[in-house]
């Protein structure tokens, strides 16, 4: 009679790299590479690696709406494998990309595009230079939550040029609908978090990331979020499934 196997539990390292990078090397082919999202209560979701390449035309509506309202030097917070930047460089923009993986920026460097390792918490730039910020991806989810946001934010305003702006997709977390979601959620309010403050980690073959807070707010609490920054809430645009994209200018 065999022994059983022991469990193994995942690497611990840059798994989002690490994803990027295999995505990378079949040139983004659909169908090649995934992502496991683990969230902290054990529900995962799976998402192939090719969208991290694709191209303007596949991407969402209000992605393409609000790409079209950039100006000026542009800064990718969270840039990943760097697709919106790309399509910005092309267009002539001045861009720089974000990420807190290092595999990300070396995607990013191999394409061409300009980046530096730093977290939307720490962004590795002078003050007042940039006229555009991204946070697209559903990147508002870099917020992190009620207590972080506020000094996240604080952060974007600093290398934030006169007149600038972010543009920005997030996701209402009350559009997941079913029990396992609703139990997250009062779950978090139980912990004295926001219903949507994500705890995840990202998946790659054996590795893992660390855990990390990724927020899904809805508009209501993004409002709300927003009232004590150096930012207000412009332009919104809503689809039917719970995604949104927002435009938020400095405040006077």
């Amino acid at each position: 009679m065999h022994e059983p196997l022991p469990h193994l539990p995942p690497t611990s390292g840059d798994a989002i790299g690490h994803l990027l990078t295999r995505a990378w090397n079949v040139q983004g082919s659909p169908g090649q590479v995934f992502e496991i999202i683990e969230r902290s209560d054990g529900f995962t979701g799976v998402c192939d690696a090719a969208e991290y390449f694709t191209p303007y035309e596949q991407w969402p509506e209000r992605e393409q709406e609000l790409l079209a309202l950039c100006r000026g030097r542009v800064l990718d917070v969270g840039c990943g494998a760097g697709r919106h930047l790309l399509h910005l460089q092309q267009k002539g923009h001045t861009v720089l990309g974000v990420d807190s993986s290092s595999g990300a920026v070396e995607v990013c460097e191999k394409q061409g595009i300009p980046a530096r390792l730093g977290s939307a918490q720490a962004l590795p730039c002078d003050d007042s230079s940039f006229d555009t910020l991204l946070a697209l991806g559903a990147n508002l989810g870099l917020l992190g939550g009620r207590e972080e946001s506020l000094a996240t934010l604080q952060e974007w305003a600093r290398v934030a040029a006169p007149g600038a702006q972010i543009l920005a997709t997030g996701r209402d977390p009350y559009a997941s609908k079913g029990p396992i979601h609703s139990a997250y959620h009062q779950a978090n309010r139980d912990a004295g978090r926001m219903a949507g403050q994500l705890r995840i980690r990202i998946r790659s073959g054996a590795l893992a990331s660390p855990y990390f807070d990724y927020l899904y707010a809805s508009l209501a609490e993004l409002t709300d979020l927003l009232a004590p920054s150096p930012w207000a809430l412009g332009h919104t645009i809503e689809d039917a499934y719970g995604g949104y994209g927002v435009v938020l200018t400095l405040k006077d």
